[in-house]
């Protein structure tokens, strides 16, 4: 039997390629500046640690006015070219072996940049530098070879979070709080009931779980319909740039729909339209993947507007009519971020007039038109503002001979509640990332983990003392509940 004798140099490579990288970060909060800054000369940082990847995953994105600097390792087996790709809001500059490869500086939206390098054999020194300025943040770091599919640095930790967020021991426990609630608030009376999901996209990459975390809460609490107010994430970073994470957004989304029996509602958000690398979903595709499924299951209850977004749900037995709107009639594309478009408030009108008094008009949307809805940053239009108000006023004005229960949105990322002539109006926080310095006054955040809590609120509606409860599950628990009349 021969015996093979490794040098120490050589054991010493190969642990050096095998091992995974750790990433020394190191935070400076308060950088005023529109560009980065000199690290040399920055003193003590605020905050340091290591991690896994060339990312912000665990930093605090409440915050604005920081820079951040990472420093790791990365192992070459063998001689190859490496392509790195790297997309940030704001500034960036990559280096490695202290090259400046990449440069991207200066506050500005996200861009993507891209540049080729050969690497010997061995380890090779990687730093990064980023800043934010305001009005969010976002870090994408990849890389890639003829041998090596596009990556992290340490792709593995995917799996490691995707196997955190299959323990669903956290799931019954919270559902059941939050229906205990409900339970003794319901009595014996009858009631409307459903949950809410929304703006999963900026709860990192498995978040579409807990479309189907929502479909176990639909069940304990023997839910009428449920409710997706849209932004699945198909117009957000990274499915923007990468039409395969698209539709592998899309799939797992429908999968976890697909596991509640019953009748969903979707309302389209305006990250919902882009299905990777500039291809854009028309209304007609949005439609036919999340709103027709459900057609067969609404036994001719459910009425859709031919190639629109817009639609409602008749609910006979509790004498409900459920109204969806399409709150990005423009997209992102054009000025008016959001609109709610002159045809589909002619067919509102037409909707709420052929409506019986005695039903109650439940109003749906990604986008909340009241002005506590709206980010401070969005600098809605002219022609935005003039169809939010015609909307509320028309909403008003049937509130006068029919039941208007009330608009329940998304989109916001924080949870509020107002009154506007007599119609209520209730924005739902979901599992969107919030800025405190674009929170309006009255707006609330639950901050919280999602590999390990819920954020769903449960609709109840009561005819007989017209009332809405929401219940939160999860996130900020009974704190975070509100009641309205109607």
């Amino acid at each position: 039997m021969k015996k093979f004798l490794l040098s120490l140099p050589l054991l010493l490579l190969l642990a050096a390629c095998t091992q995974e990288p750790v990433v020394d970060y190191k935070v400076w909060y308060d950088w005023p500046e529109r560009y980065l800054p000199d690290f040399s000369t920055l003193g003590e940082p605020s905050l340091q640690g290591v991690k896994d990847n060339l990312d912000l995953v665990g930093l605090d994105d409440s915050r604005d006015h920081f820079c951040v600097l990472f420093e790791t390792s990365l192992a070459v087996p063998s001689e190859e070219e490496y392509s790195f790709r790297l997309c940030t809001d704001d500034g960036s500059k990559f280096y490695i072996d202290g090259e400046l490869l990449i440069e991207n500086d200066g506050a500005h939206a996200p861009i993507e940049k891209t540049v080729s390098k050969t690497l010997g054999r061995g380890r090779h020194a990687l730093r990064l530098e980023f800043f934010d300025f305001d009005k969010g943040q976002s870090l994408i770091f990849r890389y890639s070879t003829p041998t090596i599919r596009e990556q992290e640095l340490n792709p593995r930790s995917y799996f490691k979070e995707d196997r955190l967020t299959s323990k669903k021991g956290f799931v019954k426990p919270q559902v059941r709080e939050a229906y205990a609630r409900y339970a003794a608030w319901k009595g014996d009376d009858e009631t409307l009931v459903f949950p809410i999901l929304t703006d999963v996209h900026t709860a990192r990459r498995f978040s579409y779980k807990h479309i189907g975390y929502g479909a176990t809460a639909a069940k304990i609490f023997g839910a009428d319909f449920m409710v997706n107010l849209g932004d699945i994430g198909l117009n957000a970073y990274p499915a923007t740039v990468d039409s395969e994470y698209a539709q592998w957004v899309l799939k797992n989304t429908r999968e976890q729909m697909d596991k509640y029996s019953g009748v969903w509602i979707y309302t389209p958000g305006n990250h919902d339209w882009d299905g990777g690398e500039g291809r854009w979903h028309s209304e007609q595709e949005l439609q036919d993947m999340f709103q027709k499924p459900w057609l067969e299951r609404a036994g001719g209850n459910l009425h859709l507007v031919p190639e629109r977004t817009y639609g409602y749900y008749d609910i006979p037995s509790k004498n409900f009519r459920i109204v969806f709107l399409n709150s990005s009639t423009t997209r992102t594309l054009g000025e008016n971020y959001y609109l709610f478009g002159d045809e589909e408030l002619a067919w509102l009108e037409g909707v709420l007039e052929e409506t019986s008094p005695e039903t109650g008009i439940v109003v749906l949307s990604h986008y909340m038109p009241h002005p506590m809805g709206r980010w401070t940053t969005s600098h809605p239009t002219t022609a935005t503002m003039e169809a939010n108000l015609k909307l509320m006023d028309m909403l008003s004005e049937y509130a006068t001979k029919r039941t208007i229960v009330g608009m329940i949105t998304g989109d916001s990322h924080t949870n509020d509640f107002a009154v506007y002539n007599g119609v209520s109006y209730f924005v739902t926080q979901g599992y969107g990332d919030c800025t405190l310095a674009w929170m309006l006054p009255t707006n609330r955040h639950a901050f919280f983990d999602y590999r390990q809590t819920l954020c769903i609120d449960m609709i109840a509606v009561k005819p007989s003392a017209r009332e809405v409860h929401t219940f939160r599950i999860g996130a900020g628990g009974a704190d975070f509940d509100q009641v309205f009349g109607y």
